[in-house]
C-alpha cells in the first residue's frame, strides 16, 4: 500500500478527528469554521481512500501519519 501524503493542515485534522474531536470542535481549535473542517475532512477520506472517521484513524495510525 503507498503511503498517502497529507498537508500539515490535513495532518493537524485528522489527529483531532482520531481523537474523537466533533468538526465545530476541531474549528474553535484551529480557528477555521466547521465547513473549512469538513472540507479538509473530505480531502482526507480521499486521500486515504476510506469513507468514516474510524476507518480514517485505524489507517492513519497504521501508516504513521498520527
Amino acid at each position: 500500500m503507498p503511503t498517502v501524503s497529507l498537508t500539515d493542515r490535513e495532518t493537524e485534522v485528522l489527529l483531532r478527528v482520531a481523537k474523537g474531536y466533533t468538526l465545530p470542535e476541531i474549528g474553535v481549535q484551529l480557528g477555521l469554521s466547521r465547513h473549512t473542517i469538513a472540507d479538509y475532512v473530505k480531502q482526507i477520506y480521499r486521500k486515504l481512500n476510506v469513507s468514516s472517521r474510524a476507518e480514517a484513524a485505524v489507517l492513519a495510525s497504521k501508516q504513521g501519519l498520527v
